[in-house]
């Protein structure tokens, strides 16, 4: 066969072939959409916010449930056993001795039977002796109980230097409400504590120096009314001239 007729034979096959590759080819081929690329790169995004956003509200959630059980906790000791036994003691200094009690009823009825408004005229000396040694011993137990007493707040200084610490650094790392509520509370019954305490003292003593006044009163009375007796009227003996 002739070359240039076998080629001539060529060509049409060729082309048909190309041909009918190129829709074949073509259907495999991907296309790219930036539209649709791009809505789903804003909808991965809005998905991540939102997840971002629950993660945050269960932080949040997390940070309030431990708020919440930070204010729930206690101090883990109180310094109220110190001041309930302090203030006991002074209670009991305040009862001891021999001296009238400091009780409205015990005191009224001490001091009428010690300083009698009026004093019996028949008063004899005997009497006097033994008033002056009644008034005496209960000025002595008066002062004693106020020297006493002093004595025991004095010593308790040192223990409220102690619970004022404790208490200040209860305060100071106090992590709660309930914990803040707490150290303020025991600040404020030290302070009450110490209150008390000077009423106390100040009670004794004022108790002493009373009666210490009402003793020279009933003792000038006492020699008023013996001079008196002493003297008379004045009319029973006349000078002869």
């Amino acid at each position: 066969m002739n070359p240039l007729r076998k080629n001539f034979i060529a060509v049409p096959v060729i082309v048909g072939v190309m041909v009918s590759c190129v829709p074949q080819s073509a259907s495999q081929l991907t296309v790219f959409d930036p539209a649709n690329y791009q809505e789903n790169l804003l909808s991965s995004a809005r998905a991540l916010e939102q997840i971002n956003n629950q993660v945050r509200q269960l932080q949040a959630q997390a940070q309030m449930i431990l708020r919440m059980d930070q204010n729930l906790l206690r101090l883990g000791s109180t310094i109220g056993p110190d001041l309930q036994r302090t203030l006991g003691d002074i209670q009991t200094q305040l009862r001891a001795g021999d001296g009238i009690a400091l009780r409205l009823q015990t005191t009224q009825s001490g001091y009428d039977r010690l300083f009698p408004r009026e004093v019996s005229a028949s008063l004899s000396s005997d009497d006097v002796l033994r008033n002056a040694k009644s008034r005496w011993d209960e000025e002595y137990a008066a002062l004693r109980r106020a020297a006493l007493l002093q004595g025991r707040i004095a010593d308790s200084v040192d223990g409220d230097v102690r619970l004022l610490a404790d208490a200040m650094a209860r305060s100071k790392n106090a992590a709660g409400a309930l914990e803040v509520a707490q150290a303020g509370n025991e600040l404020t019954g030290l302070s009450v504590k110490q209150s008390l305490q000077l009423q106390s003292l100040l009670v004794a003593q004022q108790r002493a120096e009373a009666f210490a006044r009402a003793r020279d009163l009933a003792t000038e009375d006492e020699a008023r009314q013996r001079f008196k007796s002493f003297v008379g009227t004045g009319s029973a003996y006349t000078a002869s001239r």
